[in-house]
């Protein structure tokens, strides 16, 4: 099991949380499906089954039933509005 960050999801995510003032040490982005949709959000500790991944000093937590129901993905941005989107990990 894979799971990467494309570099343009971790620009989103590095202004994410320096808009937000947060402390990149102690908090990480959470990203999940949610109502059909991925969902992010900021979190201090990764549930218990999360995907932890760390770049570049960002970690985010990857809901493990992404990976469950995608297999290797990584998390990307979409081309409208910078939302993070989960697509399957191209080889």
């Amino acid at each position: 099991m894979t799971v990467r960050i494309t570099p343009e999801a971790l620009v989103v995510i590095r202004r994410s949380l320096e808009l937000a003032g947060a402390d990149p040490d102690a908090t990480a982005v959470r990203v999940r499906f949610a109502g059909g949709a991925v969902r992010s959000r900021f979190a201090t500790e990764a549930e218990p089954t999360d995907v932890v991944v760390e770049t570049e000093g960002i970690r985010v937590f990857v809901a493990n039933t992404i990976v469950e129901e995608h297999g290797d993905v990584e998390i990307a941005v979409t081309d409208e509005h910078d939302q993070l989107t989960v697509r399957p990990l191209r080889s």
